[in-house]
């Protein structure tokens, strides 16, 4: 039986990849360094932790990790009171699935940047629980973010679906014992055995659909 739906944010429902790579290219100019697509392979769908050290290491930073987490945020987080860049899809699957399960949202994002996008109009008061990154010990492919979304929900993770986009979030999700819709990206898509995991694959959010669920709980 599937009870709840929990969403991933960053590349699922926004298109923030190509925001958070022009922040940290920006910030990689400022300090005489150049940031490429490896570097932006390896901080999708970590938790905050992990890419501001990341950051630090990679470009040789001498700021505190606060400093370099704020100086991206705020970034970010003006960019997304402009517009917030919705994929398609997003708004209407996050509405279907609030109208018909208690739904979730489990994101490495930094709880600024969440609080930007979940306080939007188009989504205020559709998850029953978010939890971020920085709330557990470990980020995504440890399962950590989506046991504890589960747990607050009150609900099985044997009766949860997750929805994902990146290889670390798929690992996650199929870690914490809950089925895995991918809705890969294919600018950044995921490794193909981690892509094989998930339990189903949709092009886009557009795809999701309450017969999807059924499908899913069937098997």
């Amino acid at each position: 039986m599937i009870e709840a739906v929990i969403f991933d944010m960053d590349g699922l429902l926004i298109d923030s990849e190509p925001v958070w790579d022009k922040a940290r290219s920006l910030m990689a100019a400022e300090a005489g360094k150049t940031w490429n697509k490896d570097d932006h392979k390896a901080v999708m769908g970590v938790s905050t932790n992990e890419w501001v050290a990341y950051m630090i290491e990679r470009l040789e930073l001498e700021m505190a990790p606060e400093a370099v987490e704020q100086h991206i945020v705020a970034q970010m987080v003006a960019l997304y009171k402009e517009q917030i860049p919705y994929l398609p899809g997003a708004v209407a699957a996050v509405r279907l699935s609030a109208t018909h399960h208690v739904t979730g949202l489990a994101s490495g994002s930094p709880r600024g940047l969440i609080d930007t996008v979940t306080g939007d109009e188009a989504l205020d008061g559709k998850f029953r629980v978010i939890v971020s990154g920085d709330q557990v010990a470990h980020g995504k492919p440890e399962p950590d973010i989506y046991l504890a979304t589960a747990g607050q929900m009150g609900v099985k993770p044997e009766n949860c679906v997750c929805v994902e986009d990146s290889g670390n979030g798929i690992l996650a999700g199929k870690n914490a014992g809950m089925k895995v819709i991918a809705v890969p990206d294919p600018r950044y898509a995921p490794p193909a055995e981690k892509l094989n995991l998930a339990d189903v694959t949709i092009a886009s959010l557009a795809d999701f659909d309450l017969p999807l669920l059924q499908r899913l709980a069937s098997t």
